[in-house]
């Protein structure tokens, strides 16, 4: 089953990031996913997170589609212009990669040299109508059946406040969205009800990110260097407190993914890029036993 046939038949999917780099090759991208398989929906493919180069996510995801995986590309608007964006949504039609995820991009690291020159030549909003429209065109063969994604910031609602940005990206056709790293589950719910009372989870499926942390330096660099994510202080204090920070943080994965399996209007969680891919069947593993 594809990412994008589970998360129009499942009540809640599972997606992890596959970390890229420089050095990533087509065994590595290939070993990494085993370790996932039969446990995640679909695996995402980020594009040059956190602004380092590394390997193309399209050729990535192209390698976890021929070995029998279910791939979510990222394209990034502010490393190319619209007709390489294009050219990348037209290659992605021809390998019949059919989730597509778009973002703005992280800003590249300072002191990173030959500092490269931003292009944010498309927003994501006109990106996402684009790729509707590549979708929808007979013109240029068969139709894809693209699921368009996208992602959203989770923060804690004002009073009569008005999700325009998302709305505008449900208008333009993006049908799932998912949120940076959130470990706030009171604001993720506040967010959650919000986002409910507007109708919007009707229109877009909300997948919600999460960490496998294994010690308080991990969360303390996620909260500093991954960009709007929330981790609050008693989490830090947690791992902190731990005697055995690993066991702690497999424990409070499988809590996590349990709080927000039972948030109405989630349609799943979305595991952030680790180095330890092995803790997230293991995390499932422990929901599953403690469902059971």
């Amino acid at each position: 089953m594809s990412f994008r046939d589970a998360l129009r038949q499942k009540d809640f999917v599972v997606a992890a990031e596959l970390p890229l780099v420089p050095t990533s090759s087509r065994e590595s991208i290939i070993a990494d996913a085993g370790i996932l398989a039969g446990t995640v929906d679909g695996l995402l493919f980020t594009d040059n997170q956190y602004g380092q180069p590394h390997m193309s996510p399209s050729f990535a995801a192209a390698v976890a589609k021929e070995a029998g995986f279910s791939p979510i590309l990222q394209l990034g608007c502010r490393n190319r212009n619209r007709i390489a964006l294009i050219g990348e949504i037209l290659g992605a039609k021809g390998l019949d990669i059919d989730t597509l995820m778009f973002v703005r991009g992280n800003v590249v690291p300072e002191g990173f040299q030959p500092r490269p020159k931003a292009v944010l030549d498309i927003e994501v909003k006109e990106l996402i109508a684009t790729a509707r429209l590549i979708n929808d065109d007979e013109k240029l063969g068969t139709t894809a059946d693209f699921l368009l994604g996208t992602s959203v910031t989770v923060h804690d609602p004002a009073p009569h406040w008005e999700p325009e940005e998302l709305i505008a990206k449900a208008d333009a056709g993006a049908h799932f969205v998912i949120t940076q790293l959130c470990f706030d589950i009171d604001i993720l719910r506040r967010y959650v009800e919000c986002l409910i009372a507007k109708k919007l989870l009707h229109r877009v499926s909300l997948i919600v990110s999460m960490a496998v942390l294994d010690s308080a330096d991990l969360a303390i660099w996620l909260r500093d260097n991954r960009r709007h994510a929330i981790v609050p202080p008693h989490l830090i204090e947690r791992m902190q407190d731990a005697t055995d920070p690993v066991a702690e943080g497999r424990v409070l994965g499988s809590e996590f993914v349990r709080e927000i399996a039972n948030i109405a209007g989630v349609a799943g969680v979305n595991f952030t890029a680790g180095t330890e891919l092995s803790m997230i069947p293991r995390i499932l593993t422990d929901v599953s036993a403690e469902r059971a």
